[in-house]
């Protein structure tokens, strides 16, 4: 407590205050897109009782349910094969990890976030990093596994029509149980995202690298 007689003589006194931080454990999952992260990170979310946040579900979630500058903006970005700016990403994960929306949970999973020496920069104001996992495919493979990707265009639950066995991998589709073409869930067809041909995949490959 202040003394009374400090405050009648009219001295002002200023309060710093450090920026908030993410105070639990952070898990980052690093990897080019399609390398697997995203499926590693439910299993993890699982067992460590942790939340994954994936900033490109986060964006493509944009895209399809928000209408402003902001997701057009970032559509023609992904639509493109490029990544989204550092600033963007930067305001989408202070806003979830600030918020804390999982308060029982004993920490996050991060996919996708940083992906560049300045969004590791960024990181260090937003919380402490407990431990990274980085995952790699060769780019053949990555190319062939993500042009096989399908979601339904209804509940986007994920499927992959690709079949890859050579070279010590060995990875099998992943089909729906009823109809090859329609989503077990609601019975909506199958779709290929936009940015999963060959040609935006390469040069989404070229830009993580």
């Amino acid at each position: 407590m202040f003394s009374k007689n400090l405050l009648r003589r009219g001295i002002n006194f200023f309060f710093w205050r450090k920026p908030a931080r993410y105070a639990k454990p952070i898990l980052l999952l690093m990897g080019a897109p399609g390398v697997g992260k995203g499926t590693y990170g439910k299993r993890l979310s699982k067992d460590w009782n942790m939340p994954v946040f994936s900033t490109g579900e986060h964006l493509r979630n944009m895209l399809k349910n928000e209408k402003s500058a902001l997701a057009d903006q970032i559509r023609d970005i992904v639509q493109s094969g490029k990544l989204v700016g550092d600033e963007i990403v930067y305001k989408i994960m202070e806003r979830r990890l600030l918020q804390d929306e999982d308060k029982d949970a004993k920490g996050i999973i991060l996919d996708g976030f940083p992906r560049t020496v300045d969004q590791a920069k960024m990181m260090e104001k937003l919380g402490t990093v407990t431990a990274a996992m980085n995952f790699f495919l060769r780019d053949d493979i990555l190319v062939e596994k993500l042009a096989g990707r399908r979601e339904c265009e209804k509940c986007h639950t994920p499927y992959n029509v690709a079949t890859i066995r050579r070279d010590g991998y060995d990875m099998d589709p992943l089909m729906p149980k009823n109809n090859p073409e329609l989503c077990d869930t609601c019975n909506e067809k199958l779709v290929q995202r936009q940015d999963d041909t060959p040609e935006v995949i390469k040069d989404r490959l070229e830009v993580y690298k």
